[in-house]
């Protein structure tokens, strides 16, 4: 995945993100589950990646960016069902940050 989070602040502070761009999804859902992927930001923003539901052929990533550790009420949220799209949807979170 090619995401610039770095010119925003943002330190990854869990990656269990094993996922092969190469294959297709339905190959590796072993992979897919709820936690995969978390960017802390300094300005006290989260972005959270996971795959919902977990290890099913049918669910999807989702992409939450909430603030103040406040999950009731995120500031970004979206989904995507490949890798492109997923990249494009963590850049459009990012940029709420």
């Amino acid at each position: 995945m090619n995401v610039n989070y770095l010119d925003k602040g943002g330190m990854v502070s869990f990656n269990d993100f094993p996922i092969n761009e190469a294959m297709p999804l339905e190959e590796q859902l072993d992979d897919l589950k709820e936690d995969m992927l978390q960017i802390g930001f300094s300005n006290g923003y989260l972005l959270d990646v996971g795959w919902r539901p977990s290890f099913n052929k049918n669910g999807e990533f989702k992409i939450v960016l909430i603030k103040d550790f406040d999950w009731n009420e995120p500031v970004y949220s979206g989904s995507a069902k490949s890798i492109i799209e997923l990249e494009k949807e963590i850049e459009a979170a990012i940029c709420n940050v």
